[in-house]
This record gives structure tokens, sequence and C-alpha cells, in this order.
């Protein structure tokens, strides 16, 4: 099955604003970040700083990934394409593959055609943040050939 990215239609962006929404705000209250009561609504405001005109936020990239033979959505990715410490590089916001399709290789292979989108772009480097509770994506990520380059560490008082 090839997977293949597709810019992501109008009529899905609020379907996936909220899921995305919702999946932010589990893993920052799991990480302890967030309390429970307004981390979706904190949620919500961060995507709405991050993407001000939602597809159309200029040097934002939000794909819906797909099948090439069903066309079914097996998830979406959205990545932006920024100057960081003075090199042209590329930030991953978010990549979800749906459950039912997970461990069929759709991650690896968005995330190769990501790569070769950035570097037409002129980028330089990816980066993106990863939360200590998810082992499944630091493993992807590490096969990928992502190195870490800093942790965040806490302790709850």
């Amino acid at each position: 099955m090839m997977t293949v990215l597709v810019p992501m239609n109008a009529a899905f962006y609020d379907e996936f604003a909220e899921l995305l929404a919702k999946d932010y705000a589990g893993e920052n209250v799991t990480a302890g970040l967030w309390a429970a009561d307004t981390a979706l609504e904190r949620a919500r405001h961060s995507i709405q700083a991050s993407l001000p005109q939602g597809i159309e936020t200029p040097e934002h990239y939000l794909y819906e990934i797909k099948t090439d033979a069903q066309n079914d959505r097996v998830g979406y990715l959205w990545f932006a394409n920024v100057e960081r410490y003075r090199v042209h590089s590329a930030f991953v916001y978010e990549l979800m593959i749906y459950p039912q399709f997970r461990r069929q290789g759709h991650a690896a292979a968005a995330f190769r055609l990501m790569e070769q989108r950035l570097r037409e772009l002129g980028s330089a480097a990816i980066e993106l943040n990863v939360f200590a509770s998810n082992p499944a994506a630091q493993a992807l990520y590490a096969s990928l050939g992502y190195v870490t380059t800093k942790m965040t560490l806490r302790k709850p008082l």
C-alpha cells in the first residue's frame, strides 16, 4: 500500500483542529504540564495562535496522509518552514496516524515525503518535540535518523 501526502482540504480543517486539540491537551495533561480542566481550551488557543489563518497560514503546511489505492485518510501532518537559529529549517508540529492504520509504515512514509518537500523548499534541517510518554514516536524518529538535541526535565512538588 502506498502512502501519499495530499494538501489538507478546507472542509477537513475544523475536524483536524479539534482532533489535534484533544490530542495535544491529553499529551500535556499526561506529562503533568497542564491541568485537565483547562487543557483543551489551552490547546485550542495554542493552535489558533500558531495557525491564525488556518490552512492559509504562510509557511505552514498541512497535509492529509492517505493511501494511494483507496484514497483512505490514515492521518495528518503539519509542519512549518521557518528560520530558526539563523538557519532555514522546518518544525514538525504534528504527525497523527489513526490507531487502525498504525504499524503499517504510513508515518515513516509520510516523513520521507515531507523531507523531500522540505528539501525543495530549501530547509537545512527538521526539528520536532516529542513527549517522553510517547515511546512509539521516539522509536519512529530515531529510526528515521533524528537525534536528541535537548531535554526538558520536570519534578512535581
